[in-house]
């Protein structure tokens, strides 16, 4: 790699490493488990991200972007900002969705050769034959890295279970790196991100899916970062991780 281009994928790295710090810090894992036990089935993984992990984004932004952002002016934070939520655009903390402007042949759940075949010689157009992206959020300019997220809430599970929701999130994420960049149009921002991050939160009882991640084979973890620019985020990750 050019000395150049290491310098900036080194200090991505302490930017994701940064934000997964500052998330871990906002996010307790008694706070979290007390929510869903409260919530039942209603304590889904949007509403998990829009409550807990969307809100402390800003705050975290306000001390990375450059020129630095003052509590008076949030603008430049917002226009850093996309969100899926309806809900943050509208108090104004995101500045629009990162969903695609342009519809895709594949979708990010995997692919499975005769549910395509079907769907794109589907003359009674029951399905969408092409499909939008929406990540759950993302950050671009004036942030310096420009990063797609994918969110997720593990709640229960075991070992295995934990294994295929980390091959899943990763999966995806190497989905959302794949689309073509595009330029912005009225309603949509460009697509040119250049990095993707895994976020997941682990509130299951065994901790299955921290551990999973622990165990992930070393190569496979150096390859996410590496060579796929896919930054895996594992919460909890200090002593509730324990």
């Amino acid at each position: 790699m050019h000395e150049a281009n290491s310098d900036v994928k080194r200090k991505a790295t302490e930017f994701l490493t940064g934000l997964k710090t500052h998330l871990d810090n906002k996010l307790p894992l008694q706070t979290v488990k007390d929510w869903i036990d409260k919530g039942g089935k209603s304590a889904n993984e949007f509403f998990f991200l829009e409550k807990f992990v969307l809100p402390e984004i800003p705050e975290y932004l306000r001390q990375c972007l450059v020129p630095p952002v003052t509590h008076n002016d949030d603008a430049h934070i917002r226009d850093a900002f996309l969100a899926e939520s309806k809900k943050l655009r509208k108090d104004c903390s995101a500045s629009a969705s990162p969903a695609s402007a342009k519809k895709y042949l594949f979708t990010k759940v995997g692919f499975d050769q005769k549910e395509i075949v079907n769907l794109w010689w589907d003359k009674g157009h029951k399905k969408r034959q092409t499909t939008q992206s929406c990540p759950d959020w993302a950050f671009r300019t004036p942030c310096l890295y420009k990063v797609v997220f994918e969110g997720k809430l593990f709640r229960k599970g075991d070992k295995q279970r934990a294994r295929a929701e980390l091959v899943n999130g990763i999966y995806q994420c190497f989905y959302y790196l794949a689309h073509p960049h595009t330029a912005e149009d009225r309603v949509h921002p460009p697509w040119d991100y250049d990095y993707a991050c895994l976020f997941v939160y682990d509130a299951s009882e065994n901790k299955s899916l921290v551990k999973a991640w622990i165990e992930l084979n070393k190569d496979v973890k150096k390859a996410c970062w590496d060579s796929s620019n896919i930054f895996v985020m594992v919460l909890p990750a200090g002593k509730d991780a324990a």
